[in-house]
């Protein structure tokens, strides 16, 4: 399969060296690259700058900063290529600065520039675009509509309902075919417990290594399923 994968965290400027950020690595991403790339699937990542890189040679790399960046390079990547597939692992920004106040003076928040220390500063947020709800259009633009895509949904220290929730919700308004959900207060340095669903809410996948994730993943875009 010729498959493209996001993956790492954004950063969101409020200055020219000031950002907003989480706590993505890639190295989950990173992983499930290589081990597609082993089998034989033909791999672009398009990962943050600064997240974790595979190392496989054959695997071609795109990098982003912001979500508009990752946004923009994912999109012209699917509408240029006929992918069957899309793993989107990225950690995209739910909110994004727009405006900054320091010492009474709002200015537009971004690269523009080092704002004076000292002192209070507000910063006001937007909501950013779901780049998981483009994902089919842009696939279809490229060539093939029938597509596989699959989201990512991380939780923290949710119960049963809210996690049934946040998995539900992304189904929705993403209409991806199949969804990743783990939650972070289960993931270690070596544990990295998940389970794949269909669009139906059934599980079709689940283990707790980025390896089985990668080789779960493989038989779900292959055959629907594997149980």
């Amino acid at each position: 399969m010729k498959i493209v994968i996001t993956g790492g965290g954004c950063r969101e400027y409020i200055d020219s060296v000031r950002f907003v950020t989480n706590s993505s690595s890639g190295r989950t991403s990173a992983q499930i690259a290589d081990a597609l790339s082993a089998k034989g699937h033909e791999i672009t990542l398009i990962t943050a700058k600064s997240a974790m890189k595979p190392h496989s040679p054959s695997i071609e790399l795109r990098e982003f900063e912001t979500g508009a960046e990752l946004a923009s390079v994912l999109k012209a990547e699917l509408t240029s290529h006929a992918y069957d597939a899309v793993i989107h692992a990225a950690a995209v920004s739910d909110y994004v600065p727009e405006r900054v106040t320091v010492a009474g003076e709002t200015i537009q928040a971004g690269k523009n520039g080092k704002l004076h220390s000292g002192g209070e500063m507000t910063v006001t947020f937007r909501a950013s675009p779901k780049i998981a709800d483009s994902l089919h259009e842009w696939a279809a633009q490229g060539g093939n509509a029938s597509a596989k895509i699959v989201c990512f949904k991380l939780t923290s220290g949710a119960d049963e309902a809210e996690k049934k929730r946040a998995v539900k919700n992304l189904f929705a308004h993403s209409k991806a075919d199949f969804v990743v959900y783990n939650d972070l207060s289960q993931i270690t340095a070596r544990m990295h417990p998940f389970n794949i669903l269909n669009n139906a809410g059934e599980c079709v996948g689940e283990g707790k290594t980025n390896a089985e994730l990668a080789n779960a993943i493989e038989k779900v875009l292959s055959h629907g399923d594997f149980f």
